[in-house]
């Protein structure tokens, strides 16, 4: 395991010592600087006889607080990535802290080894790929600015399109082909049907002299049939007597690297890196919009199953994190395979899962529960020399409109969970029938 080097600004040295000692105990060697204001940062800095690999950044310091802590941060380091820590359990104000320059962020309530360790490397890659991002469109403007890009022109009275030999090389042609398009119809065939839109939108907006410029991005059909971003700017040079245009010209340049590590880059943002799934922030986001459903339609049913892998702290401790990494994502694919298209499986962090079942009441969402519970017994990880079998709990429960929020499902359903616990694990619990049975408290 790569050891990293961290500098961690915090001044709360109670909050810095768990910190650290998290950090021992997260299976690898990592080195800790610590300091405790923005100003004992810029001094770290300056002496530092090597780069850190990553930040973590307390909000509220002596000499900063709030977003102007991370802005502050990224202009004394630009080049490391930020992991943010945080008291406010807000996604709106999480969010804004990445908008402010910070690659990730944890909150400090509920720091665990793995999931400090995880954030550190996800922000890592994210900053990396962030940097790859911005050096392509440095790239990009270079190449618009010196001219090194394929040059088309448009006769929009005969609608004959020319293009220079790099944008038909870009696009699988040459000059001698028998089949080449040759007007811009032929050409703007071979466009995604799902980007025509926006294409006739830019370029209709432009003719009609509402922008300067046309610019657009889309896929194109490559001549040997696979599809290619492209993107293509252009402006109108001539009118014919009635003011009307008539000759369009332009650059056109491939994209699809660039696009490539944009999908990634969103990927990274709503995706768990380990197992693939939807993060925390993610899933609560299609929790909203079914909450969202079941408001509206009367009638209308979405269960909840809160899922965890029964004594993972002992498999983790007796096989390694390694094996335990393993377990984790064989556990995210066999649930995955039992599931439909339509239902939203999602990692909340560690071992802890949850599953959102559209349009299912409690019943069917009872029958997924076990369908999932069983696949899990029978599944069987090779690791550490030994054939290792797992077993889960599930807590099962609904959405309601009469939440005020659809984190009450959750909550509801993590109490079920708690109760499968409590009463032999491997097993299923529903809020309804168990945890208020033997509470006997009512669903709200």
């Amino acid at each position: 395991m790569q050891t990293l080097s961290v500098l961690l600004v915090e001044d709360e040295p109670g909050d810095a010592e768990l910190i650290r000692y998290s950090l021992k105990f997260s299976g690898g060697q990592h080195t800790v600087e610590w300091v405790q204001s923005l100003g004992e940062l810029r001094a770290q800095l300056d002496t530092a006889k090597a780069p850190f690999d990553v930040i973590l950044l307390d909000l509220n310091l002596p000499d900063a607080s709030g977003l102007e802590t991370v802005s502050r941060c990224k202009a004394m380091a630009p080049d490391t990535p930020v992991v943010v820590l945080t008291g406010h359990d807000d996604m709106d104000f999480s969010l804004k802290t990445l908008e402010a320059g910070a690659q990730d962020y944890l909150i400090k309530n509920r720091l665990e080894a793995d999931a400090l360790l995880r954030a550190m490397r996800y922000a890592m890659e994210r900053h990396q790929l962030e940097h790859r991002l911005q050096q392509s469109e440095e790239l990009m403007m270079a190449a618009i600015e010196g001219g090194d890009l394929g040059v088309w022109e448009w006769n929009l009275k005969t609608n004959a399109c020319h293009n220079s030999e790099r944008v038909l090389k870009t696009c699988g042609f040459s000059t001698e082909d028998g089949d080449l398009p040759v007007s811009a119809d032929e050409w703007m065939q071979r466009i995604h049907p799902d980007d025509m839109a926006a294409f006739n939108k830019a370029l209709k907006q432009h003719l009609r002299g509402e922008t300067k410029r046309y610019q657009n991005e889309f896929r194109f059909r490559h001549k040997q049939g696979h599809w290619i971003w492209l993107f293509a700017s252009g402006h109108v040079v001539s009118w014919d007597r009635e003011g009307h245009p008539e000759r369009m010209v332009g650059i056109q340049q491939e994209i699809t690297e660039r696009k490539a590590m944009e999908q990634q880059l969103r990927d990274l943002a709503m995706h768990d890196p380990l197992t693939g799934l939807l993060n925390r922030r993610s899933f609560m986001n299609a929790m909203d919009r079914e909450y969202g459903r079941v408001r509206r339609h009367k009638g209308y049913q979405a269960g909840v199953l809160m899922l965890d892998i029964d004594r993972f702290k002992h498999v983790n401790d007796t096989y390694g994190h390694a094996v335990g990494d393993d377990i984790l994502k064989a556990f995210a694919h066999v649930i995955a395979d039992h599931l439909r298209e339509n239902d939203v499986f999602g990692r909340l962090g560690g071992e802890e899962f949850a599953i959102l079942l559209p349009d299912t009441d409690l019943d069917g969402s009872g029958y997924v529960a076990e369908k999932v519970r069983t696949a899990i017994e029978a599944m069987r990880v090779e690791g550490a020399g030994q054939t290792i079998a797992i077993t889960t709990s599930v807590g099962v429960d609904r959405l309601l409109a009469e939440d005020e929020r659809p984190d009450g499902a959750l909550a509801r359903a993590d109490a079920a969970l708690y109760h499968a616990k409590q009463n032999g694990r491997n097993r299923v619990s529903h809020y309804d029938k168990d945890v208020k049975a033997a509470t006997g408290t009512s669903t709200p």
